[in-house]
């Protein structure tokens, strides 16, 4: 399925272009699928039912935080791996005032998994070719479309 795609517009406040308006585009998704839709469709395609599934995924989440807590980093299959990170406030001059109380709280970060090909990143989680269509308020089909997208 191609990858959608909306053109917003707005208007620049800053600098010498101020007032001018731009156009982009920007990505489009069509829902969130939950659990339970990825647990069916990991189960239509091996030997575990959507309820073991579900456990995995379930149990899955839970040590991914009880590890964060314990200060570890997790790999996810290729995915990339999740961490904690900082929020801080401030920065201080002095080595002696750089203490847990600069942290205004603890965010979770997702570094994506890539290789190197003559210098380009090539993310695991995107597809080598992917079609772009522009957005016309449902969900798009092959036959729509416009652009292709090759990575590097």
């Amino acid at each position: 399925m191609p990858k959608a795609y909306r053109v917003t517009k707005r208007e620049l406040q800053i600098g010498s272009r101020k007032g001018e308006t731009v156009y982009n585009v920007s990505p489009v998704s069509y829902g969130v699928l939950g659990s339970d839709d990825v647990a069916r469709q990991i189960a239509a395609e091996s030997t575990a039912s959507p309820g073991d599934v579900k456990n995995v995924l379930d149990r899955y989440a839970y040590y991914v935080v009880e590890n964060l807590k314990k200060g570890y980093s997790i790999e996810l299959l290729g995915f990339g791996t999740l961490y904690l990170r900082f929020i801080t406030g401030r920065s201080v001059t002095a080595e002696k005032d750089a203490t847990a109380a600069l942290v205004k709280s603890l965010v979770p970060g997702f570094r994506p998994a890539y290789t190197l090909v003559n210098k380009n990143r090539i993310y695991a989680l995107v597809p080598d070719k992917i079609t772009l269509v522009k957005y016309n308020g449902r969900v798009a089909t092959e036959d729509n479309s416009e652009d292709t997208v090759e990575q590097p």
